[in-house]
Order: structure tokens, then C-alpha cells, then sequence
């Protein structure tokens, strides 16, 4: 690889590495306080994602060609499989987006960041490997060292998904010291009740 090359891979590592952290605050940041909606904040700001490959994908590539004077035809293959790969592309973002979304618990939505692009940027170079591998017939040509750097590489995502930070458990629940101060407090007052529980919150008392 030479150093041009090499240059520009690095920016894609770089800029692909905080593409996940970015749209996962992106996706955070257009909920709306007191109308929680995760399904409208993804589409808000998948809606961004959208505008920026237009300006970056349709507006910079049209001036550069304008500016070339380059000939707007177009070969079949050319766009057809150019259009697959958008699509590919843009899909794939979509996914990455719902993941990175997708938690269940404050805690998990903190730790999805970490945990779905180590299962992408890890997964997607071996789908590559493969198929560029099966589209030009190179099988024959494939060493066993191949096929241990995907192994690894696979090894290595699994590392990182079972040795994850944690952050700090939550604070244990002081339930069971609430029905101790809500039975005192019947009992306090001389009031003879079935047994039940009480929920401070809206000061009501269940009959179990």
C-alpha cells in the first residue's frame, strides 16, 4: 500500500470511528423532554444523516464535474452498481443507527456506542475479505495465516462485548424500607388494616 493510500485509510478509520459515536448523540439529541419517541428521534436524525450525503454525495461530486468540464454519461454498470452500493450503504447506516438506539435501560443505551461498532468495524472487513474473495475466485490462492487473522479479529469482538466497562450498579432499591415506614406508621396509629403494602408515591395502601 503506498502512502497515499495509507493516508486515506487512516481518515477513513478516524472519521468512520466517530461516525458511530456522533449519530448516537445525534439520536439522543433530538428527543424531546416530556415526549419520549425513540422511533421519530432516530428518523430526525437519520432525516440528517440524508442531508449531509446530499450535500457531501450529490452537491460536491456535481461541482467537481462541472468544474472538470467532465462528460455526464453515464455507463450502465457504472451507475447500476454504484446505485446497489449507495443503497448498501445507506442501509447500513440505518442499522447502525437502531443499534446504537436500540437499548433497553439507561445503562445499555451508554454502552451500545462501545459494544455495536466493535461487532460492525470488525464484521465488515471479513464480509469484504469474503466476497471480494469469491468474486474474483481467489480461493485457491487463500493461506491458512487468512483465515487466523478473521478468526482473531472475530476473537477480538468477543473480548470486547464480554469485557466491556461497566459503570457503577445502580443503588439497591429501598423498597422493603418503605413498607417497614408505612407499616409503623399504621400501626402508630392504632388503625387495624388488612394485610397489604402501601405506595407512598400516591399514598394509597394495597390489600394483598
Amino acid at each position: 500500500m503506498n502512502n497515499t493510500a495509507l493516508l486515506y485509510a487512516l481518515g477513513t478509520v478516524l472519521l468512520w470511528g466517530l461516525y458511530s459515536v456522533l449519530l448516537h448523540k445525534g439520536s439522543m439529541g433530538m428527543s424531546l423532554p416530556g415526549a419520549p419517541d425513540p422511533t421519530s428521534a432516530r428518523m430526525k436524525a437519520f432525516l440528517w444523516v440524508g442531508i449531509a450525503y446530499f450535500l457531501v454525495a450529490i452537491v460536491a461530486p456535481a461541482g467537481i464535474l462541472i468544474a472538470r468540464g467532465a462528460s455526464w454519461t453515464f455507463p450502465t454498470p457504472g451507475w447500476s452498481w454504484s446505485l446497489v452500493a449507495g443503497v448498501a450503504g445507506a442501509v447500513g447506516a440505518f442499522f447502525l443507527l437502531m443499534g446504537l438506539s436500540s437499548g433497553r435501560s439507561p445503562a445499555e443505551s451508554k454502552i451500545l456506542p462501545l459494544l455495536v461498532p466493535a461487532v460492525v468495524f470488525a464484521g465488515a472487513p471479513i464480509v469484504n475479505a469474503l466476497v471480494s474473495i469469491w468474486k474474483d475466485g481467489l480461493w485457491s490462492k487463500v493461506e491458512p495465516p487468512f483465515y487466523i487473522g478473521m478468526a482473531l479479529a472475530a476473537f477480538g469482538t468477543v473480548l470486547v462485548m464480554i469485557y466491556r466497562p461497566m459503570g457503577a450498579p445502580p443503588a439497591p432499591a429501598k423498597t422493603a424500607a418503605v413498607h417497614q415506614s408505612a407499616a409503623a406508621a399504621v400501626v402508630a396509629s392504632g388503625s387495624t388494616v388488612a394485610p397489604g403494602y402501601a405506595d407512598v408515591t400516591t399514598r394509597s395502601y394495597f390489600v394483598s
